[in-house]
């Protein structure tokens, strides 16, 4: 069995788990990225007049590619267009859960950043629970306890064996 190092665990998990909130947050390294991060920006220059075509050849001419690998090659306008639809979709769609996510009653209404727990020293909002009221034990005004007792249980079974064990007079 190899040795075992917690520390270098505990490092690697801190960095897993920082990869995977990037990964969650949908940040990326490549032209994705760009355009999600600049999409304001490119339709404000569409909107003065600039073409997509010309705006990718810029981009272009920054070095920004599309690909991978052998693939590797300058983006085009085509692309572009494609990667703002894209985005511009993902946006829509991320409202619309927005939307939906505002209306669940059982979530705060504060804004947290994503994947951060709720404080568990806040009060919550949320009523306790209660027993329904046919599990509830029956409350009596006058005092007088309406639950027999153990000992009654017994002599009440006992009679009921004593019934049954009586020899018929026949």
């Amino acid at each position: 069995m190899p040795p075992f190092d917690l520390s270098r665990l505990r490092r690697d998990l801190k960095r897993r788990s920082a990869e995977r909130a990037e990964a969650a947050g949908r940040r990326g390294h490549g032209s994705m990225a760009l355009v999600r991060e600049h999409l304001d920006a490119f339709e404000q220059l569409h909107r003065d007049g600039a073409s997509w075509v010309d705006i990718a050849a810029a981009l272009a001419a920054q070095g920004v590619m599309q690909g991978s690998g052998a693939s590797l090659r300058p983006i085009t306008g085509k692309r572009l267009t494609a990667l703002i639809a894209s985005v511009r979709r993902e946006r829509i769609r991320r409202a619309a859960a927005d939307r939906v996510r505002a209306q669940r009653p059982d979530l705060d209404r504060e804004k947290r950043p994503a994947g951060e727990a709720p404080d568990p020293a806040l009060p919550s909002a949320v009523e306790p629970l209660a027993l329904s009221s046919d599990l509830a034990a029956p409350h009596d005004p006058d005092g007088s306890d309406p639950l027999p007792s153990a000992e009654d249980m017994r002599l009440k079974a006992l009679v009921t064996v004593q019934k049954l064990l009586r020899k018929d007079p026949a």
